[in-house]
C-alpha cells in the first residue's frame, strides 16, 4: 500500500507541472485583439491611393510620348527648313535684291532723262515734246520686261522665259538685254532645266557693260553644284570671290564652297 502510494504521487506532481505548463503557453500564445474593420478600410485606402498614382504614371507617359512626338515632329521640321527651305529663301531673297537693282536702273534712267533731252535741245535738230516719265517707265523695252517680271513673281516660269526671250529678240541692244538673259536663266534654274540655265548665266558674263556680271557669276557656281559637277562650280565660285570682292554674293559663295569641300 505504501508503495503504491508512493508512485502515484510523482505522477500527480507530473500532471500537475505540465497543466501548469500547458496554462503558461497558451498565455504566451494569446494575441491582441486585431480591429478587422479598421485593418479593413486602410487596405481600401492603400488599394485607392495605389490607383491613383497608377493613373498619375500612365498620365506623365502619355504626356511623355506626345512630347517625343512633337519633338520628332519639330525636329523634321528643322531639318527640312535647314536645307530646302533655306535654300528656297536664300533664292526668293536673291530674286529680291535683282528686282531691286532693275527698279534702281529705271530710276537712275528717270534721273539722267531730262539731262539727255537738255542736249538734243541745244541742238539746231528739230525735237519732239520730251516727257521724262513717260520715257523712263512706259517704254516699249521696259514695259515687256516688267510683264516678264510679273510672270516671274507669279512663278509662272515658262511664259517669262517666252517674254523675256522677246525683249531679246525686239531690243537686242536695249538696256534690258543683259536683264533678260539673267531672268531666263533664274527661271530655267527654278525649273530644273540647268544645263540651259548654265547658257544663260554665260550670255550675260559674254556681255561687255551688265550689272548683272557678279549675280550671274554666283548662279554659275550654284548651278553647276546642283548639277553634281562640283569641280566647275567650285571654280566658278572662286572666280566670283576674286573678280567681285565687294559683291553681296562673296559671303554666300565661301560658305557654299566650304561644304562643297
Amino acid at each position: 500500500m505504501i508503495k503504491k502510494c508512493v508512485l502515484v504521487l510523482p505522477a500527480v506532481f507530473l500532471m500537475i507541472g505540465c497543466a501548469a505548463q500547458t496554462k503558461q503557453l497558451e498565455n504566451e500564445a494569446l494575441l491582441p485583439e486585431i480591429d478587422v474593420v479598421q485593418v479593413k478600410e486602410n487596405s481600401d485606402q492603400a488599394l485607392k491611393l495605389s490607383q491613383e498614382i497608377r493613373l498619375d504614371v500612365d498620365a506623365l507617359n502619355t504626356k511623355l510620348t506626345e512630347n517625343d512626338n512633337k519633338l520628332t515632329i519639330l525636329s523634321e521640321e528643322v531639318s527640312s527648313v535647314s536645307t530646302a527651305k533655306i535654300e528656297e529663301l536664300e533664292n526668293r531673297i536673291s530674286l529680291l535684291i535683282e528686282a531691286f537693282k532693275d527698279m534702281q536702273a529705271q530710276i537712275k534712267t528717270f534721273e539722267t532723262a531730262p539731262l539727255r533731252a537738255q542736249k538734243s535741245a541745244s541742238s539746231n535738230a528739230p525735237v519732239a515734246t520730251f516727257s521724262p516719265a513717260n520715257q523712263a517707265f512706259s517704254s516699249p523695252e521696259i514695259d515687256l520686261y516688267n510683264t516678264g517680271l510679273r510672270a516671274f513673281n507669279d512663278r509662272n516660269y515658262k511664259e517669262a522665259i517666252k517674254i523675256f526671250t522677246d525683249v531679246i529678240a525686239r531690243f537686242p541692244s536695249g538696256d534690258y538685254t543683259d536683264n533678260a538673259h539673267f531672268w531666263i536663266g533664274e527661271s530655267n534654274f527654278t525649273l530644273g532645266e540647268f544645263s540651259s540655265a548654265v547658257k544663260s548665266y554665260e550670255k550675260v558674263l559674254a556681255m561687255k557693260t551688265t550689272s548683272k556680271s557678279d549675280d550671274a557669276q554666283f548662279k554659275l557656281g550654284v548651278t553647276y553644284n546642283k548639277m553634281g559637277q562640283q569641280t566647275l562650280a567650285r571654280q566658278e565660285l572662286e572666280k566670283l570671290i576674286n573678280r567681285y570682292p565687294s559683291s553681296e554674293y562673296v559671303a554666300r559663295a565661301k560658305k557654299l564652297l566650304d561644304e562643297i569641300r
